[in-house]
């Protein structure tokens, strides 16, 4: 009996009939391609290139012209009045309306820009100093979004000095509670609607901004100018309305240099930050370490923890043996020498020379001052040199 396994039976030996032979492969297909009868012309070649030329050309000028259907021409947009964009947001405040049922998909996809145009109102937030600032601002034309298309670019001097005085002015604030008032939390309602700007505060004048009194004569190189919104931006001192670069004169850097006292530190040793700069961070994340009292990084490798099995400690024929124990300072300070595979490490500065410089104390000295405490002219040299001519 035979198992039927489910697998081809095979006959008996002798009881199979005659065997039919399998059928011969398929010869492979051969198509001989024609020559080309024609020969192309270098002069019709040119002309249809032309003519792609041409139809591309034309393509463009439909896409970007001026021109539109009917004979409408689209003008450059111009800059419009606040009341203007102040009116759409009004008339789109009860979208309930059917008039404005086609706007609705717009205003839901506006949704994922609000971020960005929060990000953009805070940046250009007025500064204590300013009563009110003017900014242009880019709007859909149906009211869904708002932007405010400025970038607050500052002269970083000026800026300092101006904050080093509203510290001042604060301080003062702290200390009198004139312009303080608790606020009331929470501000709004949940149900309540929102303020409509042109009814409840266009009218309403704004606070008096917070300056220092500036003196004429001795702050008379920033006197000016000092509290303006960019300062200084028609003037050669500036490079033009990009407010891009800058180049001021030493009296006003001196006159800056002194209203931002109160913000400047005291430690200008770069040996005060061994360790604790740049450099050193960046060889703290390459070697997946964290500095004593510093950043924690993201390793930047993350096979530091794999072995390699043909090469250790163990088996180096250089091996160098360091009996003391190996501090993190160590291996960042000095990473090709501590660490068995250093990778994008960057080599910090090992010490910088001593500073002499003695902060002036008296206000009324200048800002560039030498300081006679710094390798002091003795009388003794004075005395030999009039006995000498004498």
């Amino acid at each position: 009996m035979w198992n039927d396994t489910g697998e081809q039976h095979l006959a008996p030996p002798g009881t199979a009939g005659p065997s039919i032979p399998p059928p011969p492969p398929s010869q492979p297909s051969y198509t001989v391609l024609a020559p080309s009868q024609t020969v192309s012309n270098p002069a019709d070649a040119e002309a249809k290139l032309e003519e792609k030329a041409r139809k591309w050309q034309q393509l463009n000028t439909k896409r970007y012209s001026d021109k539109r259907k009917f004979g409408f021409v689209e003008t450059q947009k111009e800059d419009m009045p606040p009341e203007h964009v102040r009116k759409i947001i009004r008339d789109h405040g009860d979208m309930s309306s059917k008039k404005y049922r086609h706007d609705k998909r717009v205003y839901l996809g506006a949704l994922k820009f609000i971020p960005h145009a929060v990000y953009k109102l805070l940046e250009n937030m007025p500064m204590p100093w300013e009563q009110v600032r003017d900014v242009k601002v880019l709007y859909h034309i149906t009211g869904a979004i708002t932007f405010v298309n400025e970038i607050p670019w500052v002269v970083e001097p000026i800026y300092l000095a101006q904050w080093g005085t509203m510290w001042i002015m604060m301080r003062r604030e702290k200390r009198d509670r004139r312009h303080f008032k608790r606020m009331r939390f929470p501000p709004f309602d949940d149900e309540e609607p929102p303020l409509d700007y042109a009814d409840n505060l266009l009218d309403v004048d704004p606070l008096e901004p917070i300056q220092l009194e500036l003196d004429e004569e001795e702050d008379s190189a920033v006197y000016t100018w000092f509290y303006d919104h960019k300062p200084l931006v028609k003037t050669k001192l500036i490079n033009g309305p990009s407010y891009r670069k800058w180049h001021l004169s030493l009296p006003i850097m001196a006159t800056l240099h002194r209203l931002a006292g109160q913000l400047l530190s005291d430690l200008i040793d770069r040996n005060y930050f061994y360790l604790f700069d740049m450099e050193s961070f960046f060889t703290a994340k390459a070697l997946n370490m964290c500095i004593p009292g510093g950043p924690k990084f993201e390793p930047l490798y993350r096979d530091m923890e794999k072995g390699d099995e043909d090469w250790n400690e163990f088996n180096d024929i250089n091996k160098l043996i360091i009996r003391s124990p190996l501090r993190t300072e160590y291996r960042i300070a000095f990473p090709h020498l501590y660490n068995n595979r250093p990778r994008k490490v960057k080599l910090c500065v090992y010490h910088t020379p001593m500073i002499m410089y003695i902060k002036a104390e008296d206000p009324d000295l200048p800002a560039f001052y030498y300081d006679p405490l710094i390798h002091p002219i003795t009388s003794s040299n004075k005395e030999r040199r009039e006995k000498k001519d004498s």
